[in-house]
C-alpha cells in the first residue's frame, strides 16, 4: 500500500496567490520564490499542478505580441518623460509614473525593442549618479565641484564613461530646464547656519 496524504482537490491559499500574482503581475518566478521562501522549482511545480486542477494561467510577458506601444497609456507616458530628458533611471520612472517596477521595466524594453525610444534611455543605475549628472548639465559648476558635492572623487572619469556610452550629458543652456533644475535642487538642500540668522 502507498503511504502518505492523498493529494488534495484544491490549491492550498498560499498557492492560490501565487497563481493570481504569476497572471496579474509582472513578477518573475525566482522573485516569487524569495517572497514566499520557496525554491523556483515549487513555483514551476505549482503552475503544473494549478493548469492540472483547471486554473488559467495567462502571464503578462506573454502578451507581448499583442502589445500596442501607440495605444498603451503606460508607453505614452513613458515616450513624454523620454522627450523631456534622459537622465532618470528605471526606479525614478516607475515612481514618477506611479506604477509597478516590473511593469514599468517591461513597457520599456518593448518601447526599445521597437525601437521608439532609445536604447541609452534610462540605463543608469544610480539615484545620486542621476543628480549629479543633471547637476552638471544645468549648471555652469566645474567636474570637480560638481563631484565633490555630490562625493564622486572621480566624477570626471564618470562623465567620460557616460559620454562614450552614449548619454547626452552636454551643457544645456535652456532656462526653463536651468530654473526649475534650480528651484528642485534648493528643496533638497539644507539651509546653511548664514541663511537661518537674521
Amino acid at each position: 500500500m502507498r503511504r502518505g496524504r492523498k493529494p488534495s482537490k484544491e490549491l492550498s491559499y498560499r498557492d492560490r496567490k501565487i497563481v493570481n500574482r504569476l497572471n496579474s503581475t509582472f513578477d518573475t518566478m525566482p522573485q516569487l520564490a524569495k517572497k514566499y521562501g520557496i525554491s523556483k522549482q515549487r513555483i514551476y511545480q505549482i503552475l503544473i499542478r494549478a493548469q492540472k486542477l483547471g486554473y488559467a494561467i495567462h502571464r503578462p510577458r506573454l502578451l507581448a505580441r499583442y502589445h500596442r506601444t501607440h495605444q498603451c497609456e503606460v508607453c505614452s507616458e513613458i515616450l513624454q518623460v523620454a522627450e523631456k530628458d534622459d537622465l532618470i533611471t528605471k526606479r525614478q520612472l516607475s515612481q514618477m509614473l506611479n506604477i509597478d517596477y516590473e511593469a514599468c521595466n517591461w513597457h520599456l524594453n518593448q518601447l526599445k525593442v521597437s525601437g521608439v525610444v532609445s536604447k541609452k534611455f534610462a540605463t543608469v543605475r544610480s539615484d545620486r549618479l542621476v543628480k549629479a549628472l543633471q547637476c552638471y548639465k544645468y549648471n555652469s559648476l566645474p567636474p570637480s565641484v560638481v563631484g565633490r558635492k555630490f562625493g564622486y572623487k572621480n566624477f570626471y572619469s564618470l562623465l567620460n564613461y557616460q559620454k562614450k556610452k552614449g548619454i547626452d550629458v552636454e551643457r544645456t543652456l535652456n532656462p526653463s530646464v536651468v530654473a526649475k533644475f534650480k528651484q528642485d535642487d534648493q528643496m533638497t538642500t539644507i539651509p546653511s547656519i548664514n541663511q537661518t540668522q537674521p
